[in-house]
């Protein structure tokens, strides 16, 4: 079938000023074309019509009426796509397409029609580009960038994309130094498309960059300018658009002619998506990231394939990671300059730029393994500040990159380095780098170890009072321990190592219990440490306290001070006394360090310390391993030295806490150390009575708690002491009214050896108890439910004791009874009579 049509009458139609006669001429134009071509029309009798209608189609390109534009535009489209590869319309088609879309101005006001002007403009490009001399289209280059930067900078995103894909189109197909001179000029607009708010636009802009990349001048400013704009899409919250960029990369690494010059600007866009948490990223670009390397490998065999011989599996390599190809580590190993530009990135003021820069990090070190090593020293500084970087994820990335460089980097290289780093910077960032490093590493010498463990046994390190600090010491320590395991060292000088483990483990648990915030979960890991150095040491806890614990308290130094309660040497000295407790291989010291406290530091220094020690003679008798004889002495000391001196009224509210403190700590002592209590506690019974009257109540509280703990004393020393606690029974506090009157029945004196002596004490004595009845008798009538219990405790025990002395204030005390029934039934309950009928006939 032939392809017939009446052309003069048809531009005839087409210059009529009836829109409808147009649009219908056009319409049957473009399915007379359309089936010409679907049915094999020959592309010379296309090409005859064309000849005939082309100026009358084109000028119809400005027709008024949209509809006719639009119909135009289809119809020059269908004829290009069937005509034969001559370049005979080039000019005419693209000079009509610059006028209408190559201008500063908008021109063609119709989006859709703008999107076929640069369809149109693609499907040229695809049909000259076939013809192996394209002659007049290198003279087109002018307009068509005309009509591509406006088609890249117009305000409707789907003309965008299209403008974008010409540009990939053109660029696959010119010649490089052809093209070249145009290329900046393209992309500069596709600059701006990168921040465009449609992820398909920046997909399509990093497309265009890429392909015109391959035709930039290496040698000017614009392919950094180039990497510097794409290059934060590696951060973009689209997967695809950052698979795009890895897109780019890998293109570059494969046809860029100049690419070893720019290894270390593209490595960067690939590695960073082989780190990418999205596997469609990974997915795509790993595969190709092979071929990179395989490519690289085949242009480098002579030096790679050398290096392969020798390519020995890494012992320590990270567990679920693969390997990289020799090839992909080589195209790394020869950009290392590429870490200066990553580490400084980790310090930037962006989250996301710090976290991205730290994955890329990884990717290098996966890469690059021991190759790098020299670089550790340049790098250490910025890995350990993001080692404590304030987002999570940023610290634990670099985390991860510390750990792979303690795996792949030469051991015996970098070693020496990480302590310099230590010693010069005692901060928790070197810490934390060099822990996460040391730790995965396999190397250690005992010699290493005790350098490691002395530098952190010191003041720098062990006497921190930063919570995370605390934290990375003692796990450091912790590896410390567990690389013992592994080394070649005597019994001796392991002991040596342990020794220097527990003074700092020990030191600096106490500071961190000490912390308001108190670090519970360290002094929980501090306290597995410790256990397991026990356990090496085949020992006890105690024991272990009792042989270096005096190490840790000679560090505490500069006491003699104005210091506060939150001074570091008070709250080291606080913790300790808590963390261990007293015992008898340091009592001598800590007595000292205390003594110093007392006399220098400020009062709410003196009031924590002594608070602390208080609680820690509950424990005396349990902490204290040796003879009775020795551990009264040394109680005996502690008494006169520290808590006598404090017994004595003084005045200011800084001597009120102190006695108050004093009266607790003989009373915990009283009951920490039962058995030595009874020989030491009586020298202080003189200091009871003002005690008990002392106008604190917490102070008069303790006082008669302890009050019951003086025991074998003879009458005359105890008698102040009983008078003092019976008036307690009126005392202002009801606490200590019920304590009161439940000590009255525990005092028992201690009677002379000879009869006389005997007699005449036992009868002061029971004037004693008389009066105690007579008190007791008076507040059993009390309207409180626990005074009136107390009371029928106490006088239980004093009518066993003295049945004659309780018959006697009975009768006496009944007729003054405001409550007759209560007291005799009290009587009867209380009454013991061995006789039980006799006791029913007095009842009849």
């Amino acid at each position: 079938m032939g392809f017939e049509i009446d052309t003069q009458q048809i531009c005839s139609d087409l210059e009529s000023s009836d829109r409808r006669q147009k649009t219908t001429v056009l319409d049957e134009l473009f399915n007379k074309c359309t089936e010409a071509i679907n049915s094999g029309e020959s592309a010379d009798k296309i090409a005859e019509v064309f000849d005939k209608l082309y100026l009358h189609l084109l000028k119809c390109y400005e027709d008024r009426f949209e509809s006719v534009r639009s119909k135009a535009v289809q119809v020059v489209s269908t004829f290009l796509s069937g005509l034969p590869p001559t370049d005979f319309h080039l000019m005419n088609v693209v000079s009509t397409l610059a006028e209408r879309m190559g201008k500063a101005e908008t021109v063609e006001p119709s989006e859709e029609i703008r999107l076929l002007y640069i369809m149109q403009l693609n499907l040229m490009i695809l049909l000259y580009a076939k013809m192996e001399n394209v002659g007049v289209f290198r003279e087109c280059y002018p307009l068509v960038v005309k009509i591509l930067i406006k088609s890249i900078k117009d305000d409707y995103p789907v003309v965008q994309r299209e403008g974008c894909s010409a540009v990939v189109t053109v660029s696959r197909l010119a010649d490089t130094q052809e093209f070249r001179p145009f290329t900046e000029s393209i992309l500069l607009p596709l600059y701006a498309m990168l921040n465009h708010k449609h992820a398909q636009a920046r997909i399509s802009a990093i497309k265009a960059i890429a392909r015109l990349s391959l035709h930039v001048d290496a040698s000017g400013d614009v392919m950094r300018r180039l990497f510097n704009e794409v290059s934060p899409l590696l951060m973009d919250t689209m997967p695809l658009v950052r698979r795009e960029v890895g897109q780019m990369g890998i293109l570059m690494l494969m046809e860029l002619l100049d690419r070893y010059s720019f290894f270390e600007r593209i490595l960067p866009l690939v590695l960073c998506c082989l780190k990418d948490e999205s596997p469609e990223v990974l997915n795509h670009i790993y595969p190709q990231w092979l071929k990179c390397g395989i490519q690289y490998y085949n242009e480098n065999e002579a030096e790679l394939s050398q290096q392969e011989i020798s390519d020995l599996p890494v012992e320590n390599y990270p567990k679920d990671v693969k390997r990289p190809t020799i090839g992909c580590r080589g195209l790394v190993q020869r950009s290392l300059r590429l870490l200066q530009l990553i580490t400084r990135e980790t310090s930037d003021w962006k989250d996301n730029v710090r976290l991205h820069a730290l994955k890329l990090l990884y990717q290098f070190v996966l890469h690059a393994e021991a190759a790098m090593t020299a670089k550790f020293f340049e790098i250490y500084g910025d890995l350990a500040h993001a080692c404590i970087d304030l987002v999570a994820e940023v610290n634990a990335e670099a985390a991860k990159v510390a750990d792979l460089m303690g795996r792949l980097l030469s051991y015996d290289a970098w070693i020496d380095h990480g302590f310099d780093g230590l010693e010069r910077n005692a901060r928790e960032s070197y810490m934390r780098c060099f822990y996460h490093m040391f730790t995965a590493s396999l190397g250690g010498t005992y010699e290493q170890l005790m350098r490691l463990a002395k530098l952190l046994r010191c003041t720098d390190y062990s006497h921190t009072l930063k919570p995370g600090f605390q934290h990375y010491i003692l796990k450091l320590l912790n590896t410390i321990v567990d690389k013992s395991l592994k080394i070649n060292a005597g019994q001796n000088e392991l002991e040596d190592l342990y020794e220097s483990v527990y003074v700092c483990a020990i030191k600096v648990m106490a500071l961190s219990s000490s912390l308001e915030n108190g670090g519970n979960e360290d002094v929980n890991f501090g306290q597995m440490l410790i256990e397991k150095l026990v356990k090496l040491l085949n020992t006890s806890v105690a024991k272990t306290h009792e042989r270096w614990f005096h190490l840790a308290l000679q560090d505490v130094i500069n006491l003699d001070a104005a210091l506060e309660d939150n001074a570091e040497p008070v709250m080291l000295l606080n913790g300790l006394i808590n963390m261990c407790h007293i015992r008898a291989t340091y009592v001598h010291d800590l007595i000292e360090k205390v003594k110093i406290v007392f006399q220098h530091c400020c009062d709410s220094a003196q009031v924590k310390i002594f608070s602390s020690l208080s609680l820690a003679t509950l424990f005396w008798s349990k902490t204290m391993n040796v003879e009775r004889e020795a551990s009264t002495q040394m109680l005996s000391e502690f008494v006169s030295q520290i808590v006598e001196p404090y017994l004595t009224w003084k005045a200011g509210s800084n001597a009120e806490a102190m006695r108050s403190l004093a009266m607790a700590t003989l009373c915990a002592l009283a009951q920490g150390a039962e058995l030595e209590s009874v020989e030491v506690l009586p020298s202080l019974a003189k200091y009871m009575p003002s005690l008990l009257e002392d106008r604190n109540v917490t102070t008069r509280h303790y006082a008669i708690k302890a009050v019951v703990y003086f025991r074998e004393m003879c009458v005359e020393d105890l008698k102040p002491l009983a008078y003092a606690t019976m008036q307690r029974m009126d005392d202002p506090s009801a606490g200590i009214r019920i304590l009161a009157a439940l000590a009255v029945g525990k005092l028992k004196p201690k009677f002379g050896e000879t009869d006389t002596e005997k007699n005449h004490e036992r009868e002061v004595w029971d004037a004693i108890v008389k009066r105690a009845m007579d008190l007791l008798l008076l507040y059993h009538e009390s309207p409180e439910k626990d005074m009136r219990a107390a009371v029928d405790v106490t006088l239980k025990v004093l009518a066993k004791s003295h049945p004659d002395a309780w018959e006697e204030r009975y009768q006496r005390a009944l007729p003054m009874s405001q409550k007759k029934d209560l007291l005799t039934e009290l009587y009867d309950k209380l009454t013991i009579n061995e006789d039980p009928e006799l006791t029913t006939a007095s009842k009849d």
